[in-house]
């Protein structure tokens, strides 16, 4: 054993001291060996024990100290009763022998300590012995350190270490607090004892018994003793007191906020001595500038107030001292923003109650003038500093998205809500008067003008506006707007930097307030200039094209004003040389689109459209003879550029196909806008789907998302088309598989034409197709699904599409289509990924609803035999499958999802067979069918998968609760049919349905350990 201790010594030094990285590796991984074998204990114990030894330095006591916390924590398991004995022996030994020091080696020994007395559930009473031990070693010498230290990390070990304690049961951790709780009377007597002694590190020990104090507090220590004496008691005196010692103000604060905010009657009698510490503390703290305590001083009062809103809303002398004593903390001109951040919660949780509380309306007007001057102190605060127009910020201490300091960018996310409760309890008329005081000379030439205050303000005007909007009276913004408007041509006046972030929150104004602007139409046209011109500005361009958008989606006489007109669609042919991202640019296509979908005149629309989409037209002629040889297409910039091009072009071309739908679509003269531009771009987009340029999928997606917005824009204009887009949509996912793009388009295509009988045989040819294909047919198993849930999701939801959206005779018609998926549905609906999961099983709900709603129409309503005969078929190859889907869908930590689904599809399943027996013989199912199903798939799962007998009782209860929910189903359609509305309780809501998923959660719940795989092997 000594020659291993010997070993741990030479290690630790050489991982420590050694200059050869390679040698400080190997040492690394040997003392990590070392850790983990048993021999570490008695090694690591024996380093701890010794007196003295020339061999055993700090170094090597601090890795022994850490072994054995290490171990007690993870592997005190493998110790016997006697072993622990023995080590807490060892332990106190130890914590005696450094309780003078070093202090971060006597912490490591208490630590260890505390966590081998929380394990020791086996030992009697574990905590009344280490107590009494601690009166033992209070007695001897200095001992009292040990204890103290001991003390404070004991409670730690429950409150504050959580991960370490996972290894312990919540039973015990509550056990082991509320035993340590037992001793808290001792405990604040003897930390009394300590705080009043004497010795010659007075101030050091006065921390360490503040340190141990809020430990206890944490863990609740003031709650087993009487709540009335907690005011009166000594020990709350010394921590006020140490209020003035500032090596220990910090940790005072803390015990004092901790205090506050669990004990109820503390804030009342804390709050007049709160003109003391302004007085003796704070004051001469912000005369000094000293940032520490200033920011203690306003955590402790932001905390009092937080705590007892209704103490300050009283509105009494101490209480106003109080938010006046927070006022000047939020106006300290700090170099950060912590200490004005750490108060906006006390004048969120204050303003809520005066503006909620009936019975503050009296102190109501005391504290308008408080929140008036705090709105100024705000403003002041959220400025931007005067350094960033200096440059003397660097690119990282930048946020990416404000373009403002990270420090500032996050005090202004705080500042949503305070903004908002200032502007409600001031109420709009007067914040907007605050904010903007003296306003009238910002646009005026001859005064100076604090740009950084009046970025400031509309920063606030734009963050409070949901609040103005809501009172629904309009008030005068004129002075803002006409900034905004001659704020270009006082560009060269103000900093660079300063002027586009300036640019930026004027634009968040103007998208805010839009629907107001048809009171001011004079400004529109301007406005929309001075947004045009944020677009070439990165710290402004994203606020610039959304509020582009909502100009133009809340003024709607914008396309009679032929000056707007133009300005728009010089930006727009402009777009495309402008480094916007596809959000941006989305936004400013809709805002032209919007507009120009206003136009009367179908001439006028489109001329406008051939300037519009001329660059768009040269961007996608230029991809598709790039790179016919395919020279430049591995590792080229060049074709990179030329590729990113054509997607934003193609991307443009769909949003404005999303905003001109329905425009002029009421003749069919050949000259119509959207009609004009199909024409047009069809012959790119068919050579674009054709070209390898569709292995990106970024074009993939554009090209497909444009032509399903033209589908969904054109409707009956697209009809004579529709051949060739289904059979580019086929070809091209056969090719580029992994683009589920393709199969998105077919399902709009489906929904918008599927009810047209004559392309009945196109659809299911196109469908038959992509189930066909190599992707489709690798889904055999849930794992393969769980490999490709995008592709399982949007396919699944392209059948559902298909089955709601065609006729009767169409479906019919796909009865093998319909078998295939069906089965595949069945295997998917097993998959972990829950959107895969329930896309198969809202694809065979649909299916069964489709075919129930058939069997049970009106008898004016003629069947469809053809349909009901391929949905028999279809029920009799698959239902067995599906059944024993449900049945895999139930297992797993993924199943309780899936109960609701799973009962819908028995429910209607069991349906089916019910209106079979008892409606129309001729559809070949009945409850024999459905028990045959069910027999199957019980007695198919691996017997590992249920529990002893399990199959014996759950085959009748089950088949007892779905023809009890079939039931459910058959009353609510008769009386549907009969005219009536739906009773019997349809899914889920009858007696049965409920019963039926009763049995299934609990099958579920039971089963959710089971990891199954389902699918052929």
């Amino acid at each position: 054993m000594e020659s291993l201790q010997a070993q741990v010594v030479q290690a630790v030094r050489i991982l420590n001291h050694d200059t050869q990285s390679v040698n400080r590796v190997a040492a690394n991984q040997w003392l990590v060996q070392f850790q983990n074998s048993d021999a570490a204990w008695e090694v690591a114990t024996s380093i701890m024990s010794m007196d003295s030894s020339p061999t055993i330095d700090l170094e090597v006591e601090l890795f022994a100290g850490q072994v054995l916390k290490r171990k007690i924590q993870c592997d005190v398991g493998k110790l016997s009763l006697d072993g622990r004995a023995a080590l807490q022996k060892a332990l106190l030994m130890s914590a005696k022998k450094f309780s003078n020091g070093p202090s971060q080696l006597l912490t490591q020994i208490c630590v260890a300590l505390s966590a081998l007395v929380l394990r020791a559930a086996e030992v009697r009473k574990p905590v009344e012995r280490l107590f009494a031990s601690l009166n033992e070693l209070q007695g001897q010498g200095t001992g009292s350190n040990a204890v103290l230290e001991l003390l404070t990390v004991l409670p730690e070990e429950v409150v504050d270490d959580q991960s370490l304690l996972s290894s312990v049961e919540f039973g015990r951790r509550s056990q082991f607090s509320r035993e340590i709780l037992s001793h808290t009377g001792a405990v604040l007597e003897f930390l009394l004892q300590q705080s009043i002694s004497d010795g010659l590190d007075k101030h050091n020990r006065r921390s360490k018994v503040l340190r141990c104090l809020l430990s206890w507090v944490r863990l609740g220590c003031f709650l087993e003793i009487p709540q009335s004496a907690i005011p009166s008691h000594p020990l709350l005196g010394f921590v006020y007191s140490s209020l003035q010692d500032p090596g220990s103000f910090e940790l005072a604060v803390e015990v004092l906020t901790e205090l506050v905010s669990r004990h109820e009657g503390l804030p009342q009698v804390l709050l007049p001595r709160m003109l003391d510490v302004k007085d003796g503390l704070l004051m001469p703290a912000l005369a000094a500038g000293e940032e520490n305590v200033i920011r203690g001083v306003a955590t402790l009062i932001a905390e009092l107030g937080q705590a007892a809103p209704a103490l300050v809303a009283q509105g009494s002398r101490e209480a106003l001292d109080l938010a006046e004593s927070l006022l000047r903390c939020v106006s300290f001109p700090s170099c950060d923003w912590e200490i004005a951040e750490s108060t906006l919660q006390f004048w969120c949780t204050l303003a809520e109650y005066l503006v909620s509380c009936e019975d503050t309306s009296a102190a109501l007007p005391t504290f308008i003038p408080v929140y008036s001057a705090l709105l100024e102190a705000l403003i002041v605060r959220a400025q931007v500093p005067d350094q960033i127009e200096e440059g003397s910020f660097a690119e990282d201490d930048l946020d990416g998205v404000s373009g403002l300091p990270g420090g500032l960018a996050l005090f202004r996310k705080n500042l949503d809500e305070p903004l908002v409760d200032v502007c409600r309890l001031l109420g709009p008329k007067q914040f907007l008067a605050s904010l903007l005081s003296g306003a009238e000379a910002w646009s005026q030439f001859e005064t100076p003008v604090p740009w950084r205050s009046v970025e400031a303000r509309l920063f606030a005007l734009h963050t409070a506006s949901e609040v103005v909007l809501s009172e629904r009276q309009i008030l005068d913004i004129t002075p803002v707007l006409h900034l905004i408007v001659v704020l270009p041509s006082r560009s060269s006046q103000i900093d660079r930097t300063l002027f586009h972030l300036i640019q930026k929150s004027a634009a968040e104004v103007v998208a805010s307030y839009s629907g107001w602007l048809h009171n001011f139409p004079s400004f529109v046209t301007p406005l929309l200039a001075f947004l045009a011109s944020g677009l070439t500005v990165p710290v402004a361009v994203s606020s610039c094209a959304a509020a582009l958008r909502k100009v133009c989606e809340d003024s709607p006489n914008l396309s009679h004003e032929s000056t707007s007109i133009a300005g728009l669609l010089r930006i727009g042919e402009e777009l495309h040389a402008l480094p916007l991202t596809l959000e941006e640019e989305e936004d400013v296509m809709c805002a032209i689109g919007r507009v120009l979908s206003s136009l009367t005149s179908v001439a006028d629309l489109n001329a406008a459209l051939e300037h519009l989409l001329k660059p768009s037209h040269v961007a996608i002629e230029t991809l598709l003879s790039t790179d016919s040889d395919n020279s430049l297409r591995h590792h080229s910039k060049a074709y990179w550029t030329v590729l990113q091009a054509g997607i934003r072009a193609v991307h443009r071309i769909g949003v404005l196909f999303g905003q001109l739908t329905g425009a002029f679509s009421t003749k069919d003269n050949g000259d119509e806008p959207v009609l004009r531009i199909i024409a047009h771009f069809w012959p790119l987009f068919e050579r674009l789907l054709t070209s390898r340029h569709m292995e990106d999928s970024s074009l993939a997606s554009a090209t497909c998302k444009s032509l399903s917005q033209a589908i969904q824009a054109s409707g009956r204009l697209f009809y004579s088309l529709l051949p060739s887009i289904m059979a580019a949509m086929s070809n091209g996912f056969l090719s580029f598989q992994p683009h589920v793009c393709f199969l998105k388009t077919a399902g709009i295509a489906v929904e918008e034409f599927g009810q047209e009988k004559e392309h009945g045989a196109l659809i299911v040819e196109t469908l038959m197709v992509l189930t066909s294909s190599e992707a489709m047919a690798a889904m055999t198993t849930s794992y393969s699904c769980d490999q490709e849930p995008e592709l399982a999701e949007v396919y699944f939801g392209l059948m559902s599409t298909f089955v709601h959206s065609c006729p009767h005779e169409v479906v019919a018609a796909a009865d093998t289509l319909l078998e295939i998926s069906f089965n595949r549905a069945s295997i998917c609906c097993t998959a972990m990924h829950r959107g895969a999961a329930l896309a198969a099983m809202s694809y065979m709900s649909n299916f069964l609803e489709v075919v129930l709603s058939a069997f049970t129409a009106p008898r004016s309503v003629s069947l469809d035999g053809s349909f009901l005969g391929a949905a028999a078929r279809v029920c009799l190859q698959c239902g067995e499958n599906v059944v024993s889907g449900m049945m895999y869908a139930l297992l797993g930590v993924s199943a309780i999802t899936r109960v609701n689904k799973a009962t819908i599809i028995l429910q209607q399943l069991s349906a089916l067979c019910y209106f079979s027996a008892n409606v129309d013989s001729h559809f070949p199912l009945n409850f024999s069918t459905l028990q045959g199903w069910l027999v199957s798939a019980v007695q198919g799962l691996p017997p590992e998968y249920l529990k002893p007998g399990e199959v014996e009782t759950l085959i009748p209860i089950w088949l007892k609760a779905m023809e009890a929910a079939a039931g459910d189903v058959y009353r609510s359609k008769a009386s549907m049919n009969s005219g009536g509305r739906a009773s019997g309780g349809g899914y889920l809501q009858g007696a049965g349905g409920r019963m039926l998923k009763r049995l299934l959660r609990e099958f579920a719940d039971t089963h959710r350990f089971t990891a199954p795989s389902y699918g052929p092997s």
